[in-house]
């Protein structure tokens, strides 16, 4: 119930147009980030998607350094996955945040 009113009041607040606006900046940041972090796979994706990383746990430890919170590792949940992460960009990520993201793979 919590997440059907904080979905309610977020669209009551954006209304339309800006939930058209977010949904934009959502696809356009992540497909930036895409672009400078190659996807693991190569399918279609939204806010975030799945690239590989040698240390997963190095790129975070370097991110969080900058005070940049990383990407999700991926191995304890999906072992077939080992040396990926998940990666997500909104309309709240700076560009220089994605920016040293792509430095620190």
């Amino acid at each position: 119930a919590l997440i059907a009113l904080m979905a309610t009041v977020f669209m009551e607040i954006y209304g339309k147009r800006g939930l058209r606006e977010l949904a934009t900046q959502n696809l356009s940041k992540a497909h930036y980030l895409g672009s400078k972090v190659k996807p693991h796979f190569s399918g279609l994706y939204f806010n975030e998607f799945v690239a590989a990383a040698k240390s997963p746990e190095a790129i975070n430890a370097k991110l969080l350094g900058k005070k940049i919170v990383g990407g999700l590792p991926l191995a304890d949940l999906y072992p077939e996955l080992g040396h990926t992460m998940l990666l997500c960009a909104t309309e709240m990520t700076k560009r220089a945040d994605m920016d040293a993201v792509a430095e620190a793979f």
